[in-house]
């Protein structure tokens, strides 16, 4: 058996020591909490993804956590308050939204890395497509173009065979050039015509033609119900071009300027800047209102995404293809604290058996339930009358003008049958006349 010669001094419980501990950080990654103790003295705790570790680690070592007042959000002021506590030793270990870089290595010992965070650029994600603009866009512009050529050539080519056939004339029904283009409109939708055709020059150009709309009709009526039902969604953004050309403005915090300076980013200077006090305010501007983007890590959007009642954040939670920064995410202890070796092995052990990502899946569904509204979304869709609602409403405005025409015909010919009738009455009576004159010589 391998003798170890440097045991760890250390004890294995250590019965209920105070650990100082300082929190700082957005939801979920600090979650605040505060009670009141026996004596009523006011006492806070946090959890979070950034506590949920250091929390077992401290149950488990049965030691008694002393929370500084933990700070929501990222204040300059306070947040150097922490820092210099844990510069001086009053407090054992800050934790927190801390990247594990340079600046802040300088700081304390740092811990194992929990997460690893990706910085991105946070955008509006696309609005879902309105199903008359989707319809409008069922063809290209070329396709639509092609279509248009081929009824206007087929109704004309009928035209000609029937003016001017070759050996003779067997299609009187479109002597017409109306008549003509009525025909092949029929066929596309369809219907029937009013004349078959005799002649094997017809009869070959119809069979053609009928082929080529039942080609056409059949692709439509698929994606005609396809987009009648699930029309789809803008195209997203996916660069900063894309942003610059959708007029968004930049969202600035100045509370966490100093925080923001830790990535220089030269894009977002040529972009105009909308100043908000409260971080609530901002994401909601960018995640609901759509008329803003900014640069966020990923666990605060999806879980004001979880909050706001969407089952699915990836409806209002959209980044850019491109990240910004990644970096790990720990804790600092004070420099040369006995306790790290300790706690790096806890949190090593921690993440690899995956507690915090079931601590984090937990979250999200206890974010849900906690939720006022619920934002149902589903990959399947009901067909049912409200989607042709819009289809009847065509159809109701096709009748009514229908209508309409068949009243003005019936106008026109009531008029001109008057016009004939009279023309015919006094042709009559000259006639009458005439015969009048006659009988007198």
């Amino acid at each position: 058996m391998a003798i170890d010669f440097f045991p760890n001094k250390l004890p294995k419980r250590f019965m209920g020591c105070v650990l100082n501990i300082g929190a700082m950080g957005l939801t979920p990654d600090m979650i605040k909490e505060s009670y009141t103790s026996e004596n009523g003295e006011n006492k806070f705790a946090a959890n979070g993804l950034t506590l949920e570790l250091i929390n077992l680690f401290v149950k488990e070592m049965k030691m008694t956590p002393y929370f500084q007042e933990p700070i929501d959000g990222t204040e300059n002021d306070r947040v150097f308050t922490l820092i210099g506590m844990l510069m001086t030793g009053e407090i054992d270990i800050l934790t927190g939204e801390i990247p594990l870089i340079h600046p802040a290595l300088s700081l304390g010992e740092p811990s194992a890395p929990m997460f690893i965070s990706t910085l991105k650029f946070l955008v509006p994600c696309p609005k879902p497509l309105m199903k008359t603009e989707k319809m409008l866009h069922l063809f290209t512009l070329s396709s639509w173009i092609s279509m248009g050529l081929v009824f206007t050539f087929v109704s004309v080519l009928f035209w000609i065979l029937s003016n001017y056939p070759i050996r003779r004339n067997d299609f009187t029904a479109f002597s017409l050039l109306a008549q003509c283009f009525s025909g092949a409109w029929a066929v596309l939708l369809g219907n029937s015509v009013p004349q078959m055709p005799l002649s094997l020059g017809t009869r070959t150009l119809f069979i053609i033609y009928v082929w080529y709309c039942f080609a056409i009709t059949t692709v439509f009526q698929a994606f005609f119900t396809t987009y009648l039902v699930e029309p789809g969604f803008e195209a997203r953004l996916k660069n900063l071009d894309d942003v610059r050309r959708a007029g968004l403005k930049y969202v600035f915090f100045p509370t966490t300027e100093a925080y923001q300076k830790l990535v220089d980013i030269d894009e977002v200077d040529a972009f105009e800047k909308e100043y908000f006090s409260d971080i609530l305010e901002g994401y909601s501007s960018v995640m609901f209102k759509r008329n803003t983007f900014m640069t966020s890590q990923e666990h605060y959007p999806s879980y004001l995404a979880r909050l706001s009642g969407f089952d699915d954040e990836g409806n209002v939670v959209c980044y850019l293809d491109e990240s910004i920064v990644t970096w790990p995410i720990g804790a600092l202890l004070t420099k040369g604290h006995p306790l790290l070796q300790i706690i790096n092995l806890h949190i090593t052990r921690c993440i690899e058996g995956g507690l915090l990502e079931a601590y984090w899946t937990k979250l999200k569904h206890e974010t849900n339930l906690k939720a006022n509204t619920t934002e149902k979304n589903s990959e399947y869709v009901v067909f049912c009358l409200m989607h042709l609602f819009p289809m009847f409403i065509l159809l109701s405005f096709g009748y009514i003008l229908s209508t309409f025409s068949f009243l003005c015909e019936l106008i026109l010919f009531r008029m001109k049958s008057k016009r004939i009738g009279s023309l015919k009455f006094k042709e009559l009576r000259i006639f009458a006349e005439l015969r009048i004159l006659d009988e007198n010589k």
